[in-house]
């Protein structure tokens, strides 16, 4: 495992690709803006369909999908969500529509490194970990 740092990164690399954020809580908000903040232009926010917090989003100036489009439509995903609803959500709508190349990311390890979530081969797996929990 390589642990990247500030100085190891290129935001030219990122703003010109397509991110979905699952999920629009503290974590999700904050990604998505601090994203749109540095200039990635193109930032989608995965939601289930009906959900009130599209309201939110659309104030923010980002767009709203459904999971399902999100992950068709993402060139990168940050998954966003609480821990214990992931697997659940990665099986029933991302695993089904993320495309080959993509890249999905999250926030903690536990449902990768305890195997409830099985990327596939051919999408790279990247965890972005905050140091800190957001509300307490």
């Amino acid at each position: 495992m390589r642990v990247y740092y500030d100085r190891d990164a290129d935001l030219n690399l990122i703003k010109g690709k397509k991110v979905a954020i699952i999920g629009y809580g503290s974590q999700g908000r904050a990604h998505a803006l601090n994203l749109k903040e540095s200039g990635v232009k193109d930032i989608a926010i995965g939601l289930k369909a009906g959900s009130a917090t599209a309201k939110k989003v659309e104030a923010d100036g980002l767009k709203v999908l459904t999971v399902a489009d999100a992950a068709k439509w993402a060139d990168l995903m940050m998954m966003a969500t609480p821990d214990e609803l992931q697997a659940d959500i990665y099986k029933n709508e991302i695993a089904p529509n993320i495309r080959d190349g993509a890249a999905i990311a999250f926030a903690h390890g536990l449902n990768v490194h305890f195997g409830l979530i099985e990327p596939k081969s051919t999408v790279d797996v990247v965890m972005i970990a905050p140091k800190g929990p957001g509300h307490t």
